[in-house]
């Protein structure tokens, strides 16, 4: 009798850890501080696609490093944007967000390379973006010093999370890691708004930037 009660009382605790680990699990990456992601089902995931390039506006931000609020200036340049930093650091971009910066300005504190231009091609474009899409870029560049820098960039949709926000409400965004041998950049892209949160590690020195859309 003892046997039974004890199998039935075990069975009613593991039946209540499953219960308690079946809702959708809670991520905070630990170089990201204050940024929560949870799994979205396997059709929804399935399903969230991006057919283009969100257009992008002006954008205010969360420095996930510092912990400090960010800011930056979008305007239109070409076929693509031109950002503002608020520490001054100004580059420019095609309209795919995935694609390398063609033109960058006062960025950083590398003395070769803190202000250069270069031409990027798009070998194999990331839209639609959707679980499983690939991108490939290449970029030649030039610094203000005149070195030379030519580099492939290739992008692959990871997964797709919703992101939980501040004021607990989730969106669902798709993560596409680019590495081109020296950088990997995660985005988290969202439908309708774009990037809304980014990681930027160095492969060799470890992370750079992160931050978190207001």
């Amino acid at each position: 009798m003892f046997r039974v009660l004890r199998s039935a009382a075990l069975s009613s605790l593991l039946l209540g850890c499953a219960a308690i680990q079946s809702g959708p699990r809670i991520v905070e990456p630990t170089d990201m501080p204050g940024m929560q992601t949870l799994a979205l089902a396997p059709e929804e995931a399935r399903a969230l696609r991006v057919e283009e390039p969100v257009p992008l506006s002006s954008m205010a931000l969360r420095n996930l490093k510092t912990g400090e609020p960010d800011a930056w200036r979008v305007t239109r340049f070409g076929n693509g944007i031109r950002v503002r930093e608020a520490d001054g650091c100004t580059w420019t971009r095609i309209s795919d967000w995935f694609a390398p910066s063609d033109s960058w300005a006062g960025c950083g504190t590398s003395r070769n390379w803190h202000t250069a231009r270069a031409q990027v091609r798009v070998l194999d474009p990331i839209f639609p973006l959707q679980l499983g899409a690939t991108g490939r870029y290449e970029r030649r560049a030039i610094s203000h010093t005149d070195r030379l820098s030519t580099r492939t960039t290739e992008c692959r949709v990871t997964e797709a999370v919703a992101l939980r926000g501040a004021n607990g409400q989730d969106t669902p965004a798709l993560v596409a890691v680019c590495n081109d041998g020296r950088l990997e950049r995660t985005t988290w892209y969202a439908p309708e708004r774009g990037p809304i949160a980014y990681r930027e590690v160095h492969l060799k020195r470890g992370p750079r930037e992160a931050w978190l859309r207001d």
